[in-house]
């Protein structure tokens, strides 16, 4: 492409006096309500998470290991 369709002067030459602009402000909902059913079950589910992420953690390691291992054997 070449400069001029670049060239944005012509629509800020053309365009009407700008209004001002309203003063935007953000609102900030509360999060919805979990039953407590819920929540306890994502609390669980997590805690299970956590520790099933450390076991696999622990079975690269041993993995690694192991391949680190049976490399440097002849």
């Amino acid at each position: 492409m070449n400069d001029v369709a670049y060239d944005i002067s012509y629509l800020l030459e053309n365009e009407p006096a700008a209004a001002a602009a309203p003063v935007l402000c953000v609102a900030r909902a509360a999060p919805a309500a979990v039953p407590l059913g819920v929540a306890a079950a994502q609390a669980a589910l997590a805690r299970e998470l956590l520790q099933t992420a450390e076991v696999h953690e622990e079975w690269i390691r041993q993995y690694l290991h192991t391949h680190s291992n049976a490399q440097g054997s002849p």
